[in-house]
């Protein structure tokens, strides 16, 4: 393999590098892209489903909370549309081992703009479901221009739903950390103004990890091993973590470094 492809294979490039590789060398863009929009279907066949159970619910705000990391965390074990229905509900029961919930909602009632990075088609329904149960009158949803693998699009999120919640914003594919954004983008000015930020799935994570002077959320299923390691968390485990709680844990950049050069 040649030494630029060995440069390329490290998070958070080693995605990229595999969509070049599909499109240039196996040509299965296409099928991908043809997979995101099935898992969106399948998730629209179970929102009814997942909405009736939030709305029972004795706490409808926490309980979509859980449905929207459930939604991480299936996407991560895919199947047929009857096994989704049982994982989404099964992990749905699951509380956080990391829970900033309640901080999280409450920086939400006072913000002035919420803007929410989702993460990848399927499962960005469950995110539509939150944005339903904040009720909050500016929230911007953002997504890629153009996805990666899995990753949710523009069109995946509109074809889910979320423009009936939420502003719906391209993200531009060649960024390595949001705050490097240029203020007069699209994306770059809301990212600015919003007052508080929420981040779903480990791709976003490291694109928001450094930022210190957001009010940064992050919601994931555990499945990164430098994550698990650096939180002490356990595979699949659901995390709602506030930005600042995670720079208290590392000790240190060069010990963090260190992890991040494991990937």
């Amino acid at each position: 393999m040649a030494s630029g492809e060995n440069e390329l294979k490290s998070a958070p490039a080693l995605p990229s590098f595999l969509d070049d590789l599909l499109e240039r060398r196996c040509r299965l863009k296409k099928a991908i892209r043809d997979d995101s929009m099935h898992c969106n279907e399948q998730f629209l066949q179970l929102e009814e489903t997942i909405r009736n159970d939030i709305s029972k619910s004795i706490n409808p705000l926490q309980k979509a909370l859980q449905y929207t990391l459930a939604g991480n965390y299936v996407m991560n074990h895919q199947g047929s549309l009857d096994n989704l229905k049982i994982a989404i509900q099964s992990a749905a029961r699951l509380r956080p081992v990391i829970d900033d919930s309640g901080k999280l909602f409450n920086r939400i009632r006072k913000a002035g703009m919420v803007l929410f990075i989702g993460d990848k088609a399927g499962d960005i329904v469950t995110d539509r479901l939150l944005l339903e149960q904040f009720q909050h009158p500016k929230i911007y949803y953002a997504v890629k221009e153009k996805g990666i693998l899995n990753e949710a699009t523009v069109d995946d999120a509109m074809h889910a739903g979320i423009d009936s919640v939420a502003r719906v914003q391209g993200i531009p594919q060649d960024i390595s950390f949001f705050n490097e954004l240029p203020g007069n983008s699209g994306f770059g000015k809301t990212y600015r103004e919003a007052d508080v930020i929420i981040s779903k799935g480990h791709t976003n994570f490291w694109k928001l990890h450094n930022e210190t002077q957001k009010e940064t959320f992050f919601l994931f299923s555990a499945g990164c091993k430098v994550i698990l390691k650096l939180l002490k968390i356990g595979f699949d485990d659901p995390v709602v973590m506030y930005g600042k709680r995670y720079q208290q844990k590392i000790i240190g950049a060069e010990k963090y470094e260190t992890l991040c050069n494991e990937l």
